[in-house]
């Protein structure tokens, strides 16, 4: 069985990315997704880390404070609470978002240690749990709720009036004093309608050290997030950049382009972000319409990713996986010898992916069907002849590793619902 990325693997995939540079990525993909959540997010962070210093919270406690913070509201792309969230002082009914969020970040994040904070970002003092990350949960809450005063037009005096009378109540008595010392006292305020807010934070992430594999799963998370729930588009990132990874190694591609192609791959789809999801599910064919809307994908990819990955040829990679050898292919139109290797080996990828999964409008393809159809493309000319040879020599050791890869997914899609079902009756905070 072909190993998993070595060491030196790893050492060169991080290579490709700072830590800013994957933030970036995460900020890139919710600015198509939903600008107010990520806007919303930099911004309680601030604040959390305002309080954080006014406080005199440790490292570690505040770090956990300003990541529960960025995604504490991730889960309101899946949700319809938004009107309640973002409009009151004391919203109701906002656990579906609070769960939503938990889920992704426990499930499909490497921040699954925050997630419990972000499952009580709504707590109440009054309804205080014997879980440790409640307390911390009722503080974030407090962060939140400024902002959304803030959002609101709420005034600096009435704020400060409604933390008064809910303190003790709500929200803990100490937080409330240094809340009010800091809006009394400092700029915290003016600073969220300015850059120095977003500057902040991009500052202290930056200065941060994440692990190799850690990394890695900040990108899987970002592929993730616009599509939490949809199996298909998980399955189809993963796999495509996995084939890239295996076929680039049975073509004996040096560590810098395996890597290189491994980040392409798992981006490549990323601009179907700004696709309508009434094309993207539909369940029938495109019109000749929607298929040019659809392709347009591959240009809003490399918007995406522009400004964000060091390398150019990650982009360039990613953002010509539909070229085809004779030229029929888009967004170009390259053909032949304008088509490098790493071009060709994801466009194989690229297309064994999409064979082997379940579509709306299909059934996944068994791998002798995908063969047949991928040797089909290289007799029309279309694909490479001995990218698809490289695919076809080593099927059995392809297929058990995308099995092991997709078993692995499905076992935290099958986790993450159970748990949602345990927990969506339960009452918010008493967990």
């Amino acid at each position: 069985m072909i190993r998993d990325f070595s060491k030196d693997e790893y050492d060169e995939f991080k290579s490709l990315f700072s830590i800013s540079d994957t933030w970036q990525i995460i900020k890139n993909i919710f600015l198509e997704i939903d600008r107010k959540v990520l806007e919303h997010g930099e911004r309680v962070a601030y604040i959390v880390l305002s309080l954080a210093k006014r406080q005199k919270l440790d490292t570690k406690t505040t770090r956990s404070l300003v990541f529960a913070a960025l995604f504490h509201d991730i889960g309101m792309i899946w949700s319809d609470e938004e009107e309640t969230e973002f409009k009151s002082f004391n919203p109701k009914d906002t656990y579906g978002h609070a769960l939503s969020s938990y889920l992704f970040l426990k499930y499909f994040s490497p921040l699954k240690k925050y997630s419990e904070i972000v499952l009580f970002h709504h707590g109440r003092v009054d309804r205080e749990q014997v879980n440790p990350f409640y307390k911390l949960g009722v503080k974030l809450h407090i962060c939140d709720r400024i902002d959304v005063a803030e959002m609101n037009g709420i005034s600096r005096e009435r704020t400060i009036e409604l933390l008064n009378k809910n303190a003790g109540k709500i929200f803990y008595k100490q937080d409330v004093e240094d809340m009010i010392y800091l809006l009394e006292k400092t700029s915290v305020l003016d600073d969220l309608k300015t850059n120095k807010c977003r500057d902040t934070i991009d500052k202290y992430l930056s200065a941060m050290y994440f692990r190799r594999d850690v990394v890695r799963n900040y990108l899987f998370m970002a592929t993730y997030c616009f599509e939490f729930f949809d199996t298909e588009t998980m399955f189809h990132s993963r796999m495509t950049s996995s084939l890239c990874y295996l076929l680039g190694r049975y073509m004996n591609l040096n560590l810098h382009q395996l890597s290189v192609l491994y980040t392409a791959g798992l981006f490549c789809d990323i601009g179907k972000a700004r696709i309508d999801h009434s094309i993207l599910k539909k369940p029938g064919k495109l019109t000749d319409e929607e298929r040019k809307i659809m392709k347009r994908h591959d240009e809003y990819t490399k918007e995406i990713l522009e400004g964000c990955i060091k390398d150019p040829q990650v982009i360039d990679i990613a953002y010509s996986h539909h070229e085809r050898l004779d030229g029929s292919g888009y967004p170009r139109g390259l053909k032949g010898s304008e088509i490098d290797i790493n071009k060709r080996i994801i466009a194989v990828a690229d297309i064994a992916s999409a064979l082997m999964a379940h579509r709306s409008y299909k059934d996944a393809y068994p791998m002798e069907k995908t063969i047949e159809e991928l040797q089909d493309m290289v007799d029309s000319g279309k694909l490479d002849e001995k990218v698809v040879k490289a695919f076809i020599d080593n099927q059995q050791e392809i297929s058990a590793y995308l099995e092991n890869h997709i078993n692995r997914v499905l076992r935290t899609l099958q986790a993450m619902r159970g748990e949602k079902a345990r927990l969506k009756f339960a009452n918010s905070w008493s967990l």
